[in-house]
């Protein structure tokens, strides 16, 4: 029992790793719509691949949207909305006119009873009044004027006229305020005309409910099927090449047989079948993460963000597929590879999207457009820009990306409609909105950095700051050490832009590598400044105690400032598990005839198994040897950097790294290159033309 907890405790990051693996797949499960999948993928204009296929039951042709939405402009071309004349609007108007005319303009106003047009007529109206009678006869209409022809419901008869034979109240007040009498002074005509404009109403007036009616009536002559096929029927043959009208056919099968009803044991079958299908998935995701980056999965935090991100975009992605009128194409995939490669790197970044996207295109609406789309520009946008912590990276991200989209896109709707008009352009707009989403990728890395302490590259640059924080405080108290690390980070960077590692921590890590010195600069030899050596008075396993003291004392500074772990690592570990030659050396010498207990001078940390630990042994080697060497020649400077990469390779500190021989070559040539431009060695005069020089 003691050895299966002790397995259990030395397995437990693998084994909470595939537990959460589980988890995902669980959580896939419950996200994955259950209904039937068509099981033919066609284009239109390629071949049909599959065998002769017949219908399996009858059912109708449908129409494409945009089909029947033209049927339906069409007929309502022929559509006359209704509308009721009112009879009586014209007396009510006319004697407001009058009424508000005589009262106004300070003329007297009948009590009894009185014939209109006699006073009108006694006005000088007499021509006013006879038009408005026949503006009132032809009609006001209530609304404006959409269509050609309106059909009117008068007291005896319902009649068909042009539309334009009848007036709106702007084209009723024009024609009336030009009988205003040309006898009115400019007030007379300024009141009258507000009379006009105030007292018209309209006396054809809409009937919705009838209009209504005779609209539906019309739009229900559309039909939304082209025909029925029967079953039995052959739909189409072996080698044939799928024309417009067939894959009207099959799109309307494939509608029919996916929105059938599933019973409960077809329903179980199909989440078997998904859940086989994800399993297969997740566990090629997984053996491509642990060969390629095996210390991914060190960290369980690394996994859970991993199948957190993958869970996130999938369930976006079905989500979509539940709203008619939200493109699956909306969701900004091409953030996914920049936030993973943010906080890991892009060989997983690229694994993990390939992998998401061919799970997504389980569901998506014709999968290898989707597939091939999305991976395509995913990778295109993973390795088409540089450092993540530039301003203008997501904006140059999201043009690229759009781009991507618009050209193949296009190149696969030539491929299957064989016609550039034929093109739905608007799907494109789709495509913009989700690049415009990919401009809010900074949001999703604050909040994953935030969640899981992971550092990206934005936190990783703003480190790099000297002027603050422990590098402002290591170059006031330790300004030896701090030129060092200085020296290191410019060593590292270089190397790993060479061989592909990630430069930006490789830097970060050379200059917090060495903070650990803080505690006790003065036994540090670059911070001696020619003063006396204080381990020249102290036994040598207390000096090497203090030197290696310095990781673990950097590792509590690291913690105390909230430095990422990635760097807390360097910090402890770029030593490996190597030992203070020097003072064992001197323990023996001083001690010839005892047993020595080299664990007392050896550093307790692991050996390095990445690649940018690995160049930071290095370069912390090589910087502190070429202090205490004379160096002239080239010669001179390659044997020194070859001398250290042997003793590493020897001792064995590099053997868990995954870092080649051809990328250690790599890395030796780029550091002699370095030393070269530091100390501008040259190739001596010979030795009866030395003279003096000032370099």
């Amino acid at each position: 029992m003691k050895k299966f907890f002790a397995y259990i405790k030395e397995k437990k990051v693998v084994i909470f790793t595939f537990l959460l693996f589980l988890f995902g797949i669980a959580l896939v499960m419950y996200f994955m719509p259950h209904e039937k999948r068509f099981e033919y993928e066609y284009q239109q204009n390629k071949i049909w691949m599959h065998e002769d296929l017949y219908a399996p039951f009858g059912f109708s042709i449908d129409k494409t949207e945009s089909e029947i939405q033209d049927q339906r402009d069409s007929v309502m071309k022929k559509y006359s909305p209704y509308y009721n004349y009112d009879s009586t609007v014209y007396e009510r108007v006319a004697d407001t006119i009058l009424s508000r005319y005589m009262r106004e303009l300070g003329h007297f106003v009948p009590d009894t009873v009185y014939d209109y047009d006699d006073v009108m007529k006694s006005q000088g109206l007499s021509d006013f009044a006879k038009l408005l009678k026949s503006v009132y006869s032809t009609g006001i209409v209530d609304v404006q004027k959409p269509y050609k022809t309106l059909i009117i419901e008068r007291v005896s008869q319902r009649e068909r006229v042009l539309a334009h034979s009848i007036l709106t109240l702007p084209e009723a007040h024009g024609e009336l305020m030009q009988k205003i009498p040309n006898d009115f002074d400019s007030l007379q005509r300024v009141k009258f005309k507000e009379i006009i404009f105030t007292s018209l109403i309209p006396n054809v007036l809409l009937n919705e409910e009838i209009s209504s009616q005779l609209k539906a009536q019309l739009q229900a002559t559309v039909s939304e099927k082209y025909g029925y096929i029967g079953k039995g029927s052959r739909i189409i043959s072996r080698g044939s090449v799928v024309t417009e009208k067939d894959k009207k056919v099959l799109d309307s099968l494939k509608k029919e047989y996916e929105s059938g009803n599933v019973s409960f044991e077809g329903r179980l079958a199909i989440a078997f079948g998904q859940l086989i299908l994800l399993i297969v998935a997740f566990v090629v995701l997984f053996l491509l993460i642990l060969y390629s980056e095996p210390d991914v999965f060190m960290r369980f935090k690394y996994s859970f963000f991993i199948v957190t991100v993958v869970v996130l975009f999938i369930g976006s992605a079905i989500l979509t597929l539940r709203f008619e009128h939200i493109s699956i194409y909306l969701i900004p995939y091409v953030a996914m590879p920049i936030l993973i490669k943010n906080f890991l790197n892009a060989r997983v970044a690229l694994f993990v999207h390939i992998v998401t996207m061919m799970i997504i295109g389980l569901v998506a609406p014709n999968p290898f457009e989707f597939i091939f789309l999305q991976i395509s520009v995913g990778v295109i946008a993973l390795y088409s820009l540089g450092n993540h912590y530039q301003r203008s990276f997501l904006f140059w991200t999201a043009l690229i990306s759009l781009g991507s989209y618009s050209v193949i896109y296009i190149g696969l709707s030539l491929l299957k409609l064989g016609s550039l008009t034929s093109i739905e352009w608007p799907q494109l707009l789709w495509f913009l909105g989700s690049c415009v989403f990919l401009l809010t990728t900074y949001l999703l890395i604050f909040i994953f950095e935030k969640i899981f302490r992971f550092p990206s590259d934005i936190t990783l640059f703003e480190l790099s700051d000297t002027s603050r924080g422990v590098l402002r405080e290591l170059s006031d108290k330790a300004p030896g050490t701090f030129q060092h690390s200085l020296q290191v980070a410019n060593f590292v960077e270089v190397a790993l832009r060479k061989i592909n590692g990630n430069a930006l921590l490789g830097r970060i890590g050379g200059l917090y590598h060495d903070i650990g010195k803080l505690k006790n600069p003065a036994f540090f030899v670059e911070n001696q400044m020619f003063k006396e050596n204080p381990h020249d008075n102290l036994a040598p396993e207390k000096s090497a105690q203090i030197i290696i003291d310095h990781v673990n004392y950097g590792r509590e500074l690291s913690r105390k400032h909230g430095l990422p772990y990635s760097l807390e690592q360097i910090i402890y570990g770029h030593h490996g598990n190597s030992k203070t030659m020097f003072f064992l050396d001197k323990y023996k010498k001083l001690h010839p005839d005892e047993e020595v207990d080299e664990s007392m001078f050896q550093y307790p940390t692991s050996k390095v198994v990445n690649k940018e630990l690995a160049v930071i042994m290095i370069a912390d080697g090589v910087e502190a040897a070429s202090r205490s060497a004379h160096l002239e020649t080239r010669e001179q400077i390659e044997a020194l950097v070859q001398k250290i990469v042997e003793h590493l390779i020897n001792s064995k500190q590099l053997e868990n790294a995954d870092i080649t021989l051809k990328e250690l070559d790599i890395v030796k040539e780029v550091f002699v290159e370095k030393l070269i431009n530091l100390y501008h060695a040259r190739v001596p005069y010979p030795e009866d033309e030395k003279k003096d020089e000032t370099v």
